[in-house]
């Protein structure tokens, strides 16, 4: 697939069939129009910008296929300019009122609308009047000032203490530039481009910045420097867990700026593009071959938007500045992962089809999305009708082998081999792990992944890991600890939010590219009611994106195809102890599964985004693999152990031959044996209080990883000799 400006405009045209149910005029001043809600809140500005920004390309596009076009040219480029008049208008600087009746501005995130909708502004600046470059002007002059006088600059690692700010430092930082840039006679241009420097360079901050000599500005970095917003191993713990989506954002505000500079010939500053590199390598590495992220920490947004739609600026710009041959085939896939949520919803939008229940409960949730989606396009379209970027190869390096660890997050990931394997303690939604095929991202979701669930009936939620430990070696890796099942927002008058369970969970990646073991044990510390126990849980998507289908097979032969059925649950008792989903990925029962595995259908999607109550904003389907499932209302005691069991999971067609056994121990350490391709291995855990030896005589093993007396929460893999 070669990419060009039309291979974007095919995306975004189909859109202005949905656009007029989005399009209002104001209340205020009926002369201007605005999209979605029109408030002075952020996100509706920054959403009205970015749809003024996307129709600035379109109707300035050479390509434009007009004959085929709900509206004409004019009335794209005319909507393009009411949208932006009302930005400025109802900005501070503005006369008018947003449809809140209040002016937006001066604000720590005001300026990202202005940066997202930059070349949207450059796009059709040759329809813009003196009386628009004016309000603009005055616009960006307002916005400037106030970051020298009122916005601190700060930066922290752990995103809870609420400095983790490397985006915001970028698009603050980014605003100060353009606006010295632009006008170079503002009264305090010199002031902008200084304090833009400490913004920049407090962005991708990193801990050895503190005594880093390198010069910008006059200045060494360790004189900017202010705090680290990257952990040592360049992971990111923004809005408080592993988060690879805010490090794409941060890449493409970057991206932004980077073109808006070429775009005019010039040569930006140095600290535009400091540790673009180191971060971009982590980027790509949670990146799936079809352009999907590899979240490994999980999500707490909708699926399959938001920074996955700003992955394409960041893309652009690993193609165009740092030469990353990989890049375009990332933007490539994405474009039909993009189509395919478009064929879904079949009217021109993006998301109306899978994520109707957002589009049905929050207009000004999904205005945002479907903004997000058709300005991230435009970008595309711009910057590829402007520059000669790089196309998409064919022999694009499907899964180059990487191993990857972070200390701070209990962060391991190994890809070797087709497999893609992680797990994660610091998720979005708590511990986390996958394993799909690296050319499948379909497969791939993190929402309570690879671990059991005690679902109480309030808000349950499982902490990011009360204490863990990991190790790596050559093809695979341990990662083992415990977390706490807590009820976050109990609906009692009075009552607290309180602890209910503690959750252990132990994994191993083999070194064989392609098995993860994983067992778990948990047990109630506090009385609860429980409206479902699921042991194992596997999570395996089936949406728009594998085409609702997924077939499964057992090991005697049998198989069978599952669609969602939408209102309906379904528990399918498989009578198993093995299944093979697609011939991709097969389960295997260690034990804790007595009566075998069971498929549980939800009625709906039940990934959700993040909260802390209802309702639930959900945007992906997905049915679960357990080798324990009771669902239904019940109290339960403490000191109750609900889940024992282990599992392997592992990217294979065969089911047949690979063995497992429970190894007998004593109290509450736990060891299996797993034998496929001529290989064994021994996994051993230990779930108890005291540390403690695995009862392993008259097998001959050689250890992998792991100490020989395993610790409290510890564990040790070996391989049979």
């Amino acid at each position: 697939m070669s990419l060009n400006e039309k291979s974007y405009l095919d995306l975004m045209t189909p859109w202005l069939n949905v656009m007029p149910q989005f399009i209002r005029r104001s209340q205020y001043n009926p002369r201007l129009r605005y999209y979605g809600t029109g408030e002075s809140l952020h996100w509706p500005t920054q959403s009205n910008m970015n749809v003024f920004a996307a129709l600035a390309v379109l109707g300035t596009s050479p390509e434009l296929p007009e004959a085929t076009l709900p509206i004409s040219r004019q009335e794209i480029i005319d909507t393009a300019l009411d949208l932006l008049r009302y930005a400025l208008a109802t900005h501070a600087t503005g006369t008018e009122k947003a449809s809140d009746g209040k002016q937006w501005g001066h604000h720590w995130i005001s300026v990202l609308g202005v940066e997202r909708m930059a070349h949207g502004v450059d796009a059709i600046r040759d329809y813009l009047t003196d009386e628009d470059e004016d309000a603009l002007r005055r616009m960006m002059i307002s916005e400037s000032d106030w970051r020298l006088d009122q916005y601190e600059v700060v930066a922290g690692m752990v995103g809870a203490e609420g400095k983790n700010r490397p985006e915001a430092n970028i698009w603050n930082g980014g605003v100060l530039l353009r606006t010295a840039l632009e006008y170079p006679d503002a009264p305090r241009a010199q002031e902008y481009l200084d304090k833009a420097t400490q913004l920049l360079l407090n962005g991708l901050s990193y801990p050895m910045d503190a005594a880093c000599e390198t010069m910008f500005n006059g200045k060494p970095v360790r004189q900017w420097h202010v705090g680290f917003n990257f952990t040592p191993n360049w992971s990111l713990d923004h809005h408080g867990y592993l988060n690879v989506g805010y490090m794409v954002i941060c890449l493409s505000n970057l991206a932004m700026l980077h073109f808006f500079y070429k775009q005019r010939g010039l040569t930006p500053p140095p600290e535009l593009y400091w540790h673009v590199r180191e971060v971009w390598n982590i980027v790509k590495t949670c990146t799936f071959a079809d352009g999907r992220l590899l979240r490994i920490g999980g999500d707490t947004r909708a699926r399959y938007t938001y920074c996955q739609d700003y992955a394409i600026p960041s893309w652009m710009l690993a193609e165009d500045f740092l030469g990353d041959e990989d890049a375009a085939s990332f933007e490539a896939g994405w474009l039909k992962v993009v189509k395919q949520d478009m064929d879904f919803t079949g009217d021109g939008g993006y998301y109306g089809g899978r994520l109707a229940n957002i589009r049905d409960t929050s207009y000004f949730y999904f205005a945002r999305l479907e903004s997000d989606a058709i300005l991230c396009l435009s970008y595309g379209a711009y910057w590829r009708r402007l520059f000669d970027l790089p196309q998409p190869k064919a022999d694009t390096p499907k899964n180059p082998a990487v191993a990857w660890q972070d200390e701070f997050h209990g962060a391991t990931l190994d890809r070797s081999g087709n497999a893609v394997r992680s797990f994660v303690w610091h998720g979005g939604q708590g511990p986390t792990g996958v394993i799909a095929p690296a050319g499948d991202s379909s497969l791939a979701e993190w929402q309570g992944n690879l671990h059991g669930e005690l679902v109480s009936t309030q808000t349950p939620m499982l902490s990011q890991g009360a204490s863990h430990c990991h190790e790596m070696f050559p093809g695979g890796f341990l990662n083992a600890g415990v977390s706490i099942w807590r009820d976050v927002a109990p609906v009692g008058e009075g009552e607290v939010p309180y602890d209910y369970a503690k959750h252990h969970i132990a994994v191993a990646a083999l070194p064989d590219a392609s098995t993860m073991l994983v067992l778990e044990y948990a047990e109630t510390t506090f009385e609860v009611t429980l409206k479902a126990i699921k042991g194992y849980g596997v999570k395996i998507p089936n949406d728009v994106f594998n085409n609702q289908k997924r077939y499964y097979q057992m090991p005697d032969g049998r198989a069978f195809v599952t669609e969602p059925m939408p209102g309906q649950e379904e528990t399918r008792r498989l009578q198993c102890d093995r299944i093979g989903i697609d011939g991709r990925l097969a389960v295997f029962a260690l034990y804790g599964a007595e009566d075998g595995l069971v498929l549980h259908r939800p009625a709906d999607r039940t990934i959700v985004i993040r909260r802390n109550s209802g309702p639930w904003l959900h945007s992906l389907y997905v049915e679960e693999i357990c080798g324990k499932l009771t669902l239904g209302h019940q109290r339960v005691p403490p000191g109750t152990v609900l889940l024992d069991g282990g599992f392997a999971i592992a990217q294979r067609k065969d089911l047949k031959s690979p063995q497992t056994a429970l190894i007998p121990q004593t109290g509450r350490l736990r060891a299996v044996k797993f034998t496929a391709d001529n290989k064994t291995y021994v996994f051993a855990a230990n779930f108890g209080e005291v540390a403690a030896t695995p009862d392993l005589h008259g097998m001959n093993l050689q250890k992998i990883s792991g100490p020989d007396i395993l610790a409290p929460g510890g564990a040790a893999l070996w391989i049979e000799e």
